[in-house]
């Protein structure tokens, strides 16, 4: 009696649970996911909120840039946040200054900065100097009407020296991220950027899958010296640093981004080609597979429909590792002058010229590519090694 009542009593718990299960919906489902697996939950939702953002990124680009990314917007090496003009006329004029009429004025600039920008795009009478200790004394001394400075050198003003007057802040256009040696939209280019690397390392994942994954799960099945050939085939392949190989067929490919994208895709087959074989060989020796092969199934139907499915967890861990190598090999390729034309934004290429002006103080151009390089590389190697463990059958029994 008492056996019978315990099945009762786990039947019962059972069935409540399942009850409860299909109560809690499919977001219930996803939030219990930090219970049934730990830190790789996290881990994985981390990673997937960031490599969404930078898709939504990529997907709308025209939208999110507010310039072409080749366009010369403003004056280089603008810092973060810089952009923003104040207008500063003498302590005498400044009640008599009128906003409306300030193309008929004669303004003050100093060379290179962008108050030469916001002031072109209001008058053509523009005197240049070099410094802000010259413009101070110009301005004072009746040679210019108007003086535009940033307003990020505002504390460097001598204003109580020369009699003048901030009369205007907040003029011109502020750069979030500022702009490179060219003048350029550091945003713009990081949101294109975005687009451009994705789809390099995208596509080179896609190539290399494809070729890895039908080459694996041939050598696998058949064996024989098919596979003999195809695993000595990729050994060699792998034996080359990947870099090194990277670098020889761009060379011998030249420039593009579906030709830095096959040169990229050829040092992953070797790994694809690597995981399913191994999971091939294994997978073919199990009963259902036996009793496919008895009941007369082709060995396309047994290799499509009862192995390639149980292959597919370890894909999907490659395929999103093996994008996080893509990308640092892609910028790796940009950053020595071998990756996609200049005229294409690319994180690598910003980053190998931004470091040219680094020792000038300009850190923010090899700042912002660099962060993002790694922040994505890292997202897609966290997304990765968390679904490895997710995914595998014997950790989640445990």
């Amino acid at each position: 009696m008492s056996k019978k009542g315990n099945n009762s009593i786990d039947t019962k718990e059972e069935l409540n649970t399942t009850l409860s299960e299909e109560g809690i919906g499919l977001l219930g489902r996803f939030l219990r996911g930090r219970i049934w697996y730990g830190a790789e939950w996290y881990f994985a939702v981390a990673g997937a909120t960031v490599l969404i953002a930078i898709l939504l990124m990529t997907l709308f680009a025209p939208v999110l840039a507010p310039y072409d990314p080749n366009g010369f917007v403003a004056a280089p090496f603008i810092p973060p946040g810089g952009g923003h003009q104040l207008l500063i006329v003498r302590d005498s004029d400044a009640n008599n200054v009128n906003i409306d009429s300030l193309d008929q004025q004669v303004f003050g600039v100093i060379r290179n900065k962008n108050g030469d920008k916001v002031a072109r795009e209001l008058t053509d009478s523009i005197t240049r100097y070099g410094d802000l200790d010259a413009l101070a004394l110009a301005l004072a001394a009746g040679e210019v009407d108007f003086a535009f400075v940033d307003e990020l050198d505002e504390s460097m003003i001598p204003l109580s020296v020369n009699n003048l007057t901030i009369v205007v802040r907040g003029m011109g256009t502020s750069f979030p991220l500022g702009t490179d040696n060219l003048g350029r939209d550091m945003v713009s280019r990081v949101i294109w950027g975005a687009r451009t690397v994705m789809s390099v390392a995208l596509l080179s994942a896609l190539f290399s899958s494809t070729v890895g994954i039908t080459l694996g799960l041939i050598s696998g099945f058949m064996s024989g010296l098919v596979d003999r050939v195809l695993s000595l085939t990729m050994d060699s392949l792998y034996s080359f640093p990947g870099l090194l190989l990277a670098i020889a067929m761009v060379a011998m490919l030249g420039p593009g981004m579906i030709n830095v994208a096959v040169a990229v895709s050829v040092i992953y087959i070797p790994t694809f080609f690597r995981v399913v074989r191994g999971q091939v060989l294994t997978i073919k020796e199990e009963l259902y597979v036996d009793a496919a092969r008895s009941l007369g199934a082709k060995s396309s139907s047994i290799l499509l429909e009862y192995i390639l499915p149980n292959v597919i967890p370890s894909i999907v861990v490659v395929f999103s590792i093996n994008i996080a190598d893509a990308i640092l090999t892609e910028a790796g390729l940009s950053f020595i002058g071998l990756g996609l034309p200049p005229d294409i934004p690319d994180w690598g290429y910003d980053l190998s010229k931004g470091h040219s002006f680094l020792v000038a103080g300009h850190w923010w151009l090899i700042t912002v590519p660099g962060v993002l390089i790694t922040l994505v590389s890292l997202s897609f190697s966290m997304l990765g090694e968390s679904l490895s463990e997710i995914l595998n059958p014997r950790l989640s029994d445990q």
